[in-house]
């Protein structure tokens, strides 16, 4: 099947931090609809450059394997990280070695015409000191497109993950649980794609139920967490017009509407977000995607404000060599609060990479972000950086080694801490 759109969705919106759990498998073949008419699509074309860390060899990159009418990527991750504060607290810093072992398998039906597929991933944490941090997630989807005709198809997927959530994230309780909190996620969504040589149009729905386990403070208080149970339903519609074939217009709507399952609760919110913009690739060397956007989101709490911001959202690549790739990131969005105190939190987060191939075996990325959080309604406001470098030193087309280095840091009023993380890790591909 030719394929004009990048299956780019990777894992979920895997966090930048090298050292998140891979939600479900970060090497999966789904990235929505796709059609298969050689001109739908042509102007949408982006293949001039290709990223320092994307480069293909013959003889080092993993190969997949056949499976009559299907093809499986199977990954071994094996790693040892060392955290100089694993709780994320500003006092009583507590330290620790980690082992992680991490399964994982991508597969999908290579036919003509239709797709089916799966992924899975099963992460294990051993801590060898903090023995009661250790935890076993998992996550596995299942996922599928109709080709109607050469130019219109419609996909979809089924997703069930069970986390533990990350100390850096909003609602990670850094300093004040005693251990991570554990929550289940379960998920559909489906999605359609029109498409014409200069024209594309996609539709998307997804219901989203998360549901948090409580947990303890470090001296055993109950820490309730059932406040956070919600249902997240999100429908979006964006258009495409190809103006010439280096770049195109694009319009977008999407609303949310998140229900809590708590009786009494007046956490409910709905909200609307309309972006406008360009997706482009010019000869300057630049390729990417970037939309002014206007949210309005209303709390169902009438004591609180409705939310109304303007932002950017873009995700853009500069290539100023074969060898080196950088990248810029900016969002905006409206989230959980993930406390008692608050009802939502605005995200604003800005992020540069930088990924140099030394080698064709060898890779050295860094990357940068910056993350504001501005709690409602308590005013709290919280400034995260995490800077991370590492290296990807590939020794074969079934090994490969990864060194990173990562420091955290947040500036809040509640929480404030520095974290140090350094990590080594060998990925076999079978």
């Amino acid at each position: 099947m030719s394929k004009f759109t990048s299956a780019a969705i990777a894992a979920f919106m895997l966090s930048s931090s090298t050292y998140a759990f891979a939600q479900v498998a970060d090497r999966s073949y789904y990235g929505g609809a796709t059609v298969s008419s050689p001109s739908a699509g042509q102007f949408f074309v982006r293949n001039r450059y290709t990223a320092a860390n994307a480069h293909s060899y013959p003889g080092l990159d993993p190969v997949a394997v056949r499976l009559g009418a299907f093809e499986a990527r199977p990954v071994l991750l094996v790693s040892s990280r060392t955290r100089s504060n694993v709780f994320l607290t500003d006092m009583n810093e507590q330290s620790d070695t980690l082992i992680v072992i991490e399964p994982s398998i991508s597969m999908a039906s290579t036919w003509s015409r239709h797709r089916i597929g799966f992924d899975a991933a099963v992460e294990h944490e051993e801590f060898l000191d903090l023995s009661d941090q250790s935890a076993t997630q998992y996550g596995v989807r299942g996922f599928g497109e109709v080709d109607v005709s050469s130019n219109f198809a419609i996909a979809g997927s089924v997703t069930h993950q069970n986390q533990r959530e990350d100390r850096l994230s909003i609602g990670g309780l850094s300093g004040l649980a005693a251990e991570r909190v554990e929550f289940d996620r379960t998920s559909s969504e489906a999605n359609a794609l029109y498409a014409t040589d200069r024209i594309r149009v996609r539709g998307r729905v997804s219901v989203t139920d998360l549901d948090y386990s409580d947990t303890t403070s470090p001296t055993g208080f109950p820490l309730d967490q059932d406040f956070r149970d919600h249902e997240s339903v999100r429908a979006s519609v964006s258009a495409e017009y190809a103006v010439t074939r280096d770049w195109a217009i694009i319009g977008s709507v999407e609303t949310e509407d998140r229900e809590y399952d708590a009786i009494g609760s007046n956490r409910d919110i709905s909200g609307i977000t309309y972006r406008a913009g360009a997706n482009f690739e010019l000869p300057v060397n630049l390729r990417g995607q970037v939309t002014a956007q206007f949210q309005d989101f209303d709390p169902e709490d009438p004591t609180l404000n409705n939310i109304e911001q303007t932002g950017l959202n873009a995700s853009v690549q500069w290539f100023p060599t074969e060898l080196t790739t950088a990248t810029f990131t900016a969002s905006q969005s409206v989230a959980d609060a993930g406390n008692t105190a608050d009802s939502n939190v605005v995200v604003s987060r800005y992020g540069v990479g930088i990924d140099h191939e030394l080698l064709r075996t060898l890779v050295l990325s860094s990357r940068l972000y910056f993350e504001n959080r501005e709690f409602n309604p308590s005013n709290r406001e919280d400034d995260q950086t995490v800077f991370n470098v590492g290296a990807n030193w590939k020794l074969n087309p079934n090994v490969q080694i990864q060194g990173g280095y990562r420091f955290a840091t947040q500036d809040s009023t509640i929480n404030p801490f520095d974290d140090h993380s350094v990590s080594i890790a060998i990925r076999f591909f079978p």
